[in-house]
Protein backbone atom coordinates (compact mmCIF):
# COMPACT_ATOMS: atom_id res chain seq x y z
CA UNK A 1 0.00 0.00 0.00
CA UNK A 2 1.16 3.50 -0.77
CA UNK A 3 2.46 5.13 2.37
CA UNK A 4 4.10 8.49 2.92
CA UNK A 5 4.09 9.65 6.54
CA UNK A 6 5.44 13.04 5.57
CA UNK A 7 2.43 13.77 3.40
CA UNK A 8 -0.95 14.09 5.06
CA UNK A 9 -4.18 13.21 3.33
CA UNK A 10 -6.64 16.11 2.86
CA UNK A 11 -9.25 16.10 5.62
CA UNK A 12 -12.10 17.51 3.52
CA UNK A 13 -11.88 16.37 -0.09
CA UNK A 14 -15.25 17.86 -1.01
CA UNK A 15 -14.14 21.29 0.16
CA UNK A 16 -10.90 21.08 -1.80
CA UNK A 17 -12.84 20.18 -4.91
CA UNK A 18 -15.11 23.19 -4.45
CA UNK A 19 -12.13 25.46 -3.90
CA UNK A 20 -10.35 24.15 -6.96
CA UNK A 21 -11.79 26.38 -9.65
CA UNK A 22 -11.61 29.59 -7.65
CA UNK A 23 -7.89 29.05 -7.20
CA UNK A 24 -7.51 28.25 -10.89
CA UNK A 25 -9.22 31.53 -11.61
CA UNK A 26 -6.48 33.46 -9.90
CA UNK A 27 -7.79 33.99 -6.38
CA UNK A 28 -5.18 34.78 -3.76
CA UNK A 29 -4.45 32.08 -1.25
CA UNK A 30 -7.08 29.54 -0.27
CA UNK A 31 -10.62 30.55 -1.27
CA UNK A 32 -13.23 31.09 1.41
CA UNK A 33 -15.41 28.12 2.34
CA UNK A 34 -18.39 30.46 2.19
CA UNK A 35 -18.13 30.39 -1.60
CA UNK A 36 -18.85 26.65 -1.71
CA UNK A 37 -21.41 25.63 -4.32
CA UNK A 38 -22.27 22.09 -3.25
CA UNK A 39 -23.23 21.00 0.27
CA UNK A 40 -20.63 19.51 2.55
CA UNK A 41 -20.32 15.75 2.16
CA UNK A 42 -17.64 13.11 2.31
CA UNK A 43 -15.54 13.58 -0.80
CA UNK A 44 -15.16 11.23 -3.71
CA UNK A 45 -11.48 10.30 -4.00
CA UNK A 46 -9.73 12.19 -6.77
CA UNK A 47 -6.65 10.90 -8.58
CA UNK A 48 -4.91 13.61 -10.59
CA UNK A 49 -2.30 12.53 -13.13
CA UNK A 50 0.34 14.98 -14.31
CA UNK A 51 3.81 15.09 -15.78
CA UNK A 52 6.55 17.65 -16.00
CA UNK A 53 7.13 16.86 -19.66
CA UNK A 54 4.71 16.07 -22.45
CA UNK A 55 4.84 12.90 -24.49
CA UNK A 56 5.39 10.50 -21.58
CA UNK A 57 2.15 8.54 -22.06
CA UNK A 58 0.17 10.22 -19.29
CA UNK A 59 -3.20 10.20 -21.06
CA UNK A 60 -2.77 6.62 -22.22
CA UNK A 61 -2.16 5.59 -18.62
CA UNK A 62 -5.24 7.53 -17.47
CA UNK A 63 -7.53 5.86 -20.02
CA UNK A 64 -6.32 2.32 -19.40
CA UNK A 65 -6.27 2.87 -15.63
CA UNK A 66 -9.96 3.79 -15.72
CA UNK A 67 -10.71 0.56 -17.57
CA UNK A 68 -8.80 -1.42 -14.94
CA UNK A 69 -10.64 0.39 -12.14
CA UNK A 70 -14.00 -0.30 -13.79
CA UNK A 71 -13.15 -3.98 -14.09
CA UNK A 72 -12.36 -3.97 -10.38
CA UNK A 73 -15.92 -2.87 -9.68
CA UNK A 74 -15.32 0.86 -9.23
CA UNK A 75 -17.39 3.51 -10.95
CA UNK A 76 -14.56 5.48 -12.52
CA UNK A 77 -14.96 8.83 -14.22
CA UNK A 78 -12.17 10.36 -16.30
CA UNK A 79 -12.15 14.14 -16.62
CA UNK A 80 -9.91 15.17 -19.51
CA UNK A 81 -8.65 18.43 -18.05
CA UNK A 82 -5.89 19.03 -20.57
CA UNK A 83 -7.79 22.12 -21.60
CA UNK A 84 -7.07 23.18 -25.14
CA UNK A 85 -5.28 19.96 -26.21
CA UNK A 86 -7.54 17.18 -24.96
CA UNK A 87 -7.27 13.77 -26.63
CA UNK A 88 -8.48 11.04 -24.27
CA UNK A 89 -11.48 10.57 -26.56
CA UNK A 90 -9.12 9.92 -29.48
CA UNK A 91 -7.42 7.10 -27.59
CA UNK A 92 -10.87 5.60 -26.93
CA UNK A 93 -11.93 5.79 -30.57
CA UNK A 94 -14.73 8.22 -29.74
CA UNK A 95 -16.02 11.28 -31.58
CA UNK A 96 -18.02 13.15 -28.94
CA UNK A 97 -20.67 15.63 -30.02
CA UNK A 98 -20.12 17.72 -26.91
CA UNK A 99 -17.03 18.61 -24.94
CA UNK A 100 -16.29 20.43 -21.72
CA UNK A 101 -16.38 23.79 -23.49
CA UNK A 102 -20.06 23.15 -24.44
CA UNK A 103 -20.95 23.05 -20.75
CA UNK A 104 -19.03 26.27 -20.10
CA UNK A 105 -20.43 28.05 -23.16
CA UNK A 106 -24.00 27.10 -22.30
CA UNK A 107 -23.94 27.93 -18.59
CA UNK A 108 -26.50 30.73 -18.96
CA UNK A 109 -28.74 29.03 -21.57
CA UNK A 110 -32.44 28.42 -20.69
CA UNK A 111 -31.68 24.72 -20.25
CA UNK A 112 -28.13 24.43 -18.95
CA UNK A 113 -26.09 21.40 -19.85
CA UNK A 114 -24.90 19.28 -16.96
CA UNK A 115 -21.58 17.49 -16.72
CA UNK A 116 -23.50 14.23 -17.17
CA UNK A 117 -24.90 15.62 -20.45
CA UNK A 118 -21.35 16.13 -21.68
CA UNK A 119 -20.01 12.82 -20.35
CA UNK A 120 -19.98 9.77 -22.58
CA UNK A 121 -19.78 6.06 -21.88
CA UNK A 122 -16.26 5.01 -22.82
CA UNK A 123 -15.17 1.54 -23.93
CA UNK A 124 -14.19 -0.55 -20.95
CA UNK A 125 -16.96 0.65 -18.66
CA UNK A 126 -15.95 4.09 -17.43
CA UNK A 127 -17.41 7.56 -17.87
CA UNK A 128 -15.42 10.12 -19.90
CA UNK A 129 -15.83 13.88 -19.84
CA UNK A 130 -14.13 14.94 -23.08
CA UNK A 131 -11.92 17.94 -22.64
CA UNK A 132 -11.97 21.14 -24.63
CA UNK A 133 -9.84 21.63 -27.72
CA UNK A 134 -8.39 25.02 -28.60
CA UNK A 135 -10.11 27.07 -25.88
CA UNK A 136 -8.91 29.34 -23.11
CA UNK A 137 -7.53 28.08 -19.82
CA UNK A 138 -9.80 27.79 -16.80
CA UNK A 139 -7.87 30.71 -15.35
CA UNK A 140 -9.35 32.90 -18.11
CA UNK A 141 -12.99 31.97 -17.49
CA UNK A 142 -15.39 34.48 -15.99
CA UNK A 143 -17.06 33.94 -12.62
CA UNK A 144 -20.27 32.35 -13.97
CA UNK A 145 -18.39 29.86 -16.13
CA UNK A 146 -16.18 28.94 -13.19
CA UNK A 147 -19.33 28.35 -11.13
CA UNK A 148 -20.65 26.08 -13.89
CA UNK A 149 -17.47 24.04 -13.78
CA UNK A 150 -17.64 23.77 -9.98
CA UNK A 151 -21.23 22.54 -10.20
CA UNK A 152 -20.24 20.08 -12.88
CA UNK A 153 -17.51 18.60 -10.74
CA UNK A 154 -20.02 18.18 -7.95
CA UNK A 155 -22.29 16.27 -10.34
CA UNK A 156 -19.45 13.88 -11.12
CA UNK A 157 -19.07 13.12 -7.41
CA UNK A 158 -22.61 11.77 -7.23
CA UNK A 159 -22.10 9.18 -10.00
CA UNK A 160 -18.52 8.11 -9.31
CA UNK A 161 -16.61 6.01 -6.83
CA UNK A 162 -13.53 7.94 -7.85
CA UNK A 163 -12.63 10.67 -10.32
CA UNK A 164 -9.45 10.51 -12.38
CA UNK A 165 -8.28 13.86 -13.70
CA UNK A 166 -5.92 13.84 -16.67
CA UNK A 167 -4.16 17.19 -16.40
CA UNK A 168 -1.91 18.84 -18.93
CA UNK A 169 1.86 18.58 -18.86
CA UNK A 170 4.11 21.11 -17.16
CA UNK A 171 3.74 23.33 -14.13
CA UNK A 172 1.01 25.73 -15.23
CA UNK A 173 -1.68 26.86 -12.82
CA UNK A 174 -4.31 24.54 -14.32
CA UNK A 175 -2.05 21.52 -13.78
CA UNK A 176 -0.77 22.28 -10.30
CA UNK A 177 -4.13 23.28 -8.84
CA UNK A 178 -5.85 20.14 -10.08
CA UNK A 179 -3.06 18.10 -8.51
CA UNK A 180 -3.14 19.99 -5.21
CA UNK A 181 -6.90 19.36 -5.00
CA UNK A 182 -6.45 15.59 -5.35
CA UNK A 183 -6.49 12.78 -2.83
CA UNK A 184 -3.59 11.25 -4.74
CA UNK A 185 -1.38 13.12 -7.20
CA UNK A 186 0.44 10.85 -9.63
CA UNK A 187 3.54 12.13 -11.40
CA UNK A 188 4.40 10.23 -14.57
CA UNK A 189 7.99 10.07 -15.80
CA UNK A 190 10.01 8.01 -18.26
CA UNK A 191 13.69 7.02 -17.98
CA UNK A 192 14.67 9.91 -20.27
CA UNK A 193 16.83 12.47 -18.39
CA UNK A 194 14.64 15.36 -19.52
CA UNK A 195 11.52 13.63 -18.24
CA UNK A 196 13.14 12.91 -14.86
CA UNK A 197 14.30 16.51 -14.50
CA UNK A 198 10.89 17.91 -15.41
CA UNK A 199 9.10 15.46 -13.10
CA UNK A 200 11.22 16.69 -10.21
CA UNK A 201 10.39 20.25 -11.25
CA UNK A 202 6.69 19.46 -10.98
CA UNK A 203 7.10 17.83 -7.57
CA UNK A 204 9.10 20.83 -6.33
CA UNK A 205 6.49 23.24 -7.68
CA UNK A 206 3.67 21.39 -5.91
CA UNK A 207 5.65 21.48 -2.67
CA UNK A 208 6.29 25.22 -2.93
CA UNK A 209 2.72 26.08 -3.93
CA UNK A 210 1.25 24.07 -1.07
CA UNK A 211 3.41 26.09 1.32
CA UNK A 212 2.43 29.41 -0.25
CA UNK A 213 -1.28 28.58 -0.02
CA UNK A 214 -0.99 27.17 3.51
CA UNK A 215 -2.65 24.00 2.25
CA UNK A 216 -1.88 20.32 2.62
CA UNK A 217 0.29 18.64 0.03
CA UNK A 218 -1.64 15.61 -1.23
CA UNK A 219 -0.22 12.14 -1.31
CA UNK A 220 2.27 11.90 -4.14
CA UNK A 221 3.11 8.78 -6.09
CA UNK A 222 5.50 8.19 -8.97
CA UNK A 223 4.66 6.07 -12.00
CA UNK A 224 7.58 5.24 -14.28
CA UNK A 225 6.35 4.63 -17.81
CA UNK A 226 8.12 2.97 -20.74
CA UNK A 227 10.78 1.32 -18.60
CA UNK A 228 12.65 -1.60 -20.14
CA UNK A 229 13.30 -3.36 -16.83
CA UNK A 230 12.28 -3.13 -13.21
CA UNK A 231 15.86 -2.10 -12.39
CA UNK A 232 15.58 0.85 -14.78
CA UNK A 233 12.31 1.95 -13.18
CA UNK A 234 13.84 1.61 -9.71
CA UNK A 235 16.76 3.78 -10.78
CA UNK A 236 14.40 6.51 -11.96
CA UNK A 237 12.56 6.35 -8.64
CA UNK A 238 15.77 6.43 -6.64
CA UNK A 239 16.97 9.53 -8.46
CA UNK A 240 13.70 11.43 -8.13
CA UNK A 241 12.92 10.41 -4.57
CA UNK A 242 16.51 11.03 -3.51
CA UNK A 243 16.40 14.60 -4.82
CA UNK A 244 13.05 15.21 -3.13
CA UNK A 245 14.37 13.83 0.14
CA UNK A 246 17.52 15.90 0.03
CA UNK A 247 16.11 19.23 -1.12
CA UNK A 248 12.40 19.13 -0.19
CA UNK A 249 12.44 17.06 2.98
CA UNK A 250 10.27 14.14 1.87
CA UNK A 251 10.54 11.06 -0.32
CA UNK A 252 8.16 10.24 -3.16
CA UNK A 253 6.78 6.68 -3.06
CA UNK A 254 6.96 4.46 -6.12
CA UNK A 255 3.35 3.77 -7.04
CA UNK A 256 3.87 1.71 -10.16
CA UNK A 257 5.83 0.90 -13.27
CA UNK A 258 4.49 0.47 -16.81
CA UNK A 259 6.76 -1.62 -19.02
CA UNK A 260 7.86 -0.50 -22.45
CA UNK A 261 5.61 -2.45 -24.79
CA UNK A 262 5.26 -2.15 -28.58
CA UNK A 263 1.63 -3.25 -28.29
CA UNK A 264 0.84 0.05 -26.58
CA UNK A 265 1.87 2.01 -29.68
CA UNK A 266 -0.12 -0.37 -31.84
CA UNK A 267 -3.26 0.17 -29.76
CA UNK A 268 -2.84 3.95 -29.93
CA UNK A 269 -2.71 3.82 -33.71
CA UNK A 270 -5.85 1.67 -33.72
CA UNK A 271 -7.58 4.03 -31.25
CA UNK A 272 -8.45 1.13 -28.95
CA UNK A 273 -7.06 1.01 -25.37
CA UNK A 274 -4.55 -1.79 -24.91
CA UNK A 275 -6.43 -3.04 -21.85
CA UNK A 276 -9.20 -4.07 -24.25
CA UNK A 277 -7.33 -5.56 -27.20
CA UNK A 278 -4.14 -6.64 -25.45
CA UNK A 279 -5.24 -7.55 -21.90
CA UNK A 280 -2.30 -9.94 -21.44
CA UNK A 281 0.34 -7.48 -22.60
CA UNK A 282 3.03 -6.46 -20.13
CA UNK A 283 1.72 -2.91 -20.05
CA UNK A 284 -1.83 -4.11 -19.34
CA UNK A 285 -0.58 -6.29 -16.51
CA UNK A 286 1.24 -3.31 -15.01
CA UNK A 287 -1.82 -1.06 -15.31
CA UNK A 288 -3.88 -3.66 -13.41
CA UNK A 289 -1.26 -3.63 -10.66
CA UNK A 290 -1.38 0.15 -10.57
CA UNK A 291 -5.17 0.02 -10.28
CA UNK A 292 -4.94 -2.41 -7.36
CA UNK A 293 -2.42 -0.16 -5.63
CA UNK A 294 -4.67 2.87 -5.98
CA UNK A 295 -7.73 1.00 -4.71
CA UNK A 296 -5.75 -0.21 -1.69
CA UNK A 297 -4.44 3.31 -1.03
CA UNK A 298 -7.70 5.25 -1.05
CA UNK A 299 -10.71 5.00 1.25
CA UNK A 300 -14.02 4.62 -0.59
CA UNK A 301 -17.54 5.29 0.62
CA UNK A 302 -19.96 2.35 0.51
CA UNK A 303 -22.02 2.37 -2.66
CA UNK A 304 -25.24 2.25 -0.64
CA UNK A 305 -24.51 5.80 0.51
CA UNK A 306 -24.32 7.08 -3.07
CA UNK A 307 -26.83 8.41 -5.55
CA UNK A 308 -26.91 7.42 -9.20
Amino acid sequence: MLASPALARPADQASRLRDLVETLAGGQGTPSRSNAVCPARPGTPIVAIGSGKGGVGKTNIAVNLCIALARSGKRATLLDADLGMANADVLCGLSPHRRLDALLAGHDAPTRLSMRDVAVDAPGGFLLVPGAVGVARVADLDARRRAALVAGLSELESVSDLIVIDTGAGIGRDVTTFMLAASLAIVVATPEPTSIADAYGLIKCLHLLAGERASTLPRLGLVVNQSRTEAEASAVHARLSGCAGRFLGFEVPMLGRIAQDSRVSSSVRRRVPHMLIRPRARASRDVRRLSSEIIASLAFEPRSDRKG
